[in-house]
C-alpha cells in the first residue's frame, strides 16, 4: 500500500473519534499500513494524546504498543477550516514529509456537507489540490448535497479543483463485507442468476431500521430527515446493486457503470407511493426544532423501468426508534403453482433474505413436509458469516481507507450515481407531506396498510 499523509480535516469530531482513528489502529495493528502519518486539523485546543483517548473506548481491547504508535504518527494542527492561514501552515507541515519521502497526501474531509465547496477551493488556493511528486486524493462523506440542484453545483465546483479520479464520495455501507458479496452471491451462483428477473422475483425489500433515537445528532438530523440522510445513499446504493446487470469485470469503472444505469432507469418516487413518520418525542430531543416536521421514518415503493425488473416493486423502509436494529435485503420470489398440492396445504413463496446488520449473512427459504403428514413447512438454507470466517472480518471503514489508500474507486459513488439518486427522490424532498406520529417500537400503522393494499407484508 502506497506511503501518504492522511489530513483528518475535522479530527475532533464523532466521525473521526469513532470510525476513522479506530480504523487507523486496526490497518496498523494488522499490518495493513505502516509508512504513514496524520495530520489532523480541528478548532479546540488539545493534544493528540487527547485524540487518543477519545477514541480508545471505541476500540474493543485495545493494544497499547499499537496505541503508542500510532500516537507517534499523529501530529495536530489547530485552526479554522474557513481561514488560509490554516492551509499555509499545513502546506508546510506536507512540505516537511514530502522531503522525508512521504509525497502523496489523502484529504479526509470529516466536517459537515456545507464545508466541502469552501474546503475544496482553499486547498485549490494554496496549491494543495495537486503535486507533481505524488498523488492526491479527497474523500468526501455523505450527504453529498441536500437536494439535486445542490449535488449538481457542488459537484461541478469540486470538478473544478480535483479530477473524477481524485474524488472519493464515502457511502459507508459499501464497505460491508456483505454487501460487497451481493454481486458475488448473484453472479457466481448458477442457482440464483436465472432466477434474478421478473419473471421469478415477486418483489424486494430493502429495510434499514434503528431502535435508537437521533442521540446528539439533533441539529444535523432535524435539517436532513431519514430520506436525505438514508434513502437518497445507502438504500439507493443497494438497489443498484441488486438490480445491476453482471459487469464486463468487476473493477470501479464497470461496476460504477452497471451501478448507474440502474438508477437512471429508476423511476422518480411519487409522493402517493410514499410514507412518512416521526417518533414520539422526537421534537424533544436536543437541539430540534420543537415544531419540527422532519421524518424519522420512510417507507416507498419504487420501479426500476428495464426489461430485468419491469413491474417488480422495489419496497424500501427506513426508521428510526424501530423495535430491533435490523439492515436486510429481503428477495421474495413468486408463488410455486402449487397443483400438487390443492387439499389446502399452505405453500409459502421461497425467499432470499441478505442480513446487513447486526449478524451478516444471508439465507434462503425451501418448502418442505413434517414427518408423517402432508403439512408443509418452510426450513432455512443458512450462511452466517462470523460462524464461517470469524468476528475480525474488517469493518466498513477500515475497508473504505484501504480502498482509498490503495486507489481502488469501486465502492465509492460517482457523480453521476449522485445526481441519479437525488433526482430519484427529488419529488418527496423539502414538500409539505404529511409526516405521521409513531410509537417507538412500531411502524406507522400507515405503512403497513400501504404495502398490505398491495398483498404483501413487511418482512420485519
Amino acid at each position: 500500500m502506497s506511503k501518504a499523509v492522511i489530513v483528518i480535516m475535522g479530527i475532533t469530531g464523532d466521525l473521526s473519534k469513532r470510525k476513522l482513528i479506530p480504523s487507523m489502529y486496526r490497518l496498523l495493528k494488522n499490518k495493513k499500513i505502516k509508512d504513514f502519518v496524520i495530520v489532523g486539523i480541528g478548532r479546540r485546543a488539545l493534544s493528540v494524546g487527547d485524540i487518543i483517548s477519545g477514541s480508545k473506548k471505541f476500540i474493543p481491547q485495545p493494544d497499547a504498543a499499537v496505541l503508542s504508535t500510532l500516537e507517534k504518527k499523529i501530529s495536530y494542527l489547530q485552526g479554522d477550516l474557513d481561514d488560509k492561514r490554516t492551509y499555509g501552515e499545513l502546506k508546510k507541515r506536507l512540505s516537511g514529509y514530502a522531503k522525508e519521502g512521504l509525497t502523496n497526501v489523502l484529504f479526509y474531509l470529516a466536517t459537515l456537507p456545507g464545508h466541502f465547496d469552501p474546503i475544496a477551493k482553499n486547498l485549490q488556493s494554496s496549491g494543495l489540490n495537486k503535486s507533481s511528486k505524488g498523488w492526491v486524493r479527497v474523500v468526501f462523506e455523505k450527504p453529498f448535497g441536500s437536494n439535486l440542484t445542490d449535488a449538481v453545483e457542488l459537484n461541478a465546483s469540486i470538478k473544478k479543483v480535483f479530477s473524477e479520479d481524485q474524488i472519493y464520495r464515502i457511502d459507508h455501507y459499501l464497505g460491508k463485507e456483505l454487501v460487497q458479496n451481493i454481486a458475488v452471491l448473484r453472479f457466481s451462483n448458477t442457482v440464483l442468476e436465472p432466477l434474478w428477473n421478473k419473471n421469478h422475483i415477486d418483489h424486494v425489500q430493502i429495510i434499514l431500521n434503528e431502535d435508537i433515537g437521533v442521540e446528539d445528532r439533533g441539529g444535523f438530523y432535524d435539517k436532513y430527515g431519514a430520506v436525505k440522510d438514508v434513502v437518497q445513499n445507502h438504500m439507493l446504493q443497494l438497489l443498484a446493486l441488486v438490480a445491476m446487470e453482471a459487469p464486463s469485470s468487476f473493477n470501479a469503472l464497470q461496476i460504477r457503470n452497471e451501478k448507474f444505469k440502474v438508477l437512471q432507469s429508476t423511476r422518480s418516487v411519487d409522493a402517493h407511493d410514499t410514507i412518512l413518520g416521526q417518533y414520539s418525542g422526537y421534537s424533544k430531543e436536543n437541539d430540534v426544532k420543537v415544531d419540527s416536521n422532519t421524518e424519522t421514518f420512510a417507507a416507498m415503493k419504487l420501479f426500476v423501468d428495464n426489461m430485468r425488473w419491469q413491474h417488480v416493486p422495489f419496497y424500501l423502509k427506513t426508521g428510526k426508534k424501530m423495535k430491533e436494529k435490523k439492515s436486510l435485503i429481503y428477495i421474495q420470489f413468486e408463488e410455486a403453482p402449487g397443483v400438487l398440492f390443492k387439499g389446502g396445504a399452505k405453500l409459502e413463496p421461497n425467499h432470499l433474505v441478505i442480513t446487513v446488520q447486526p449478524s451478516e449473512g444471508f439465507y434462503m427459504t425451501l418448502n418442505t413436509k413434517l414427518p408423517g403428514s402432508m403439512e408443509l413447512t418452510q426450513v432455512k438454507m443458512d450462511f452466517c458469516h462470523d460462524c464461517t470466517y470469524g468476528a475480525n472480518t474488517p469493518e466498513a471503514y477500515e475497508t473504505l481507507l484501504e480502498s482509498v489508500l490503495a486507489g481502488d474507486q469501486s465502492v465509492f459513488v460517482r457523480s453521476d450515481e449522485v445526481e441519479a439518486s437525488w433526482r430519484i427522490v427529488e419529488g418527496i424532498i423539502d414538500k409539505e407531506l404529511k409526516v405521521r406520529s409513531y410509537a417507538a417500537g412500531k411502524d406507522p400503522k400507515a405503512a403497513t396498510d400501504f404495502i398490505e393494499r398491495d398483498g404483501r407484508k413487511w418482512f420485519v
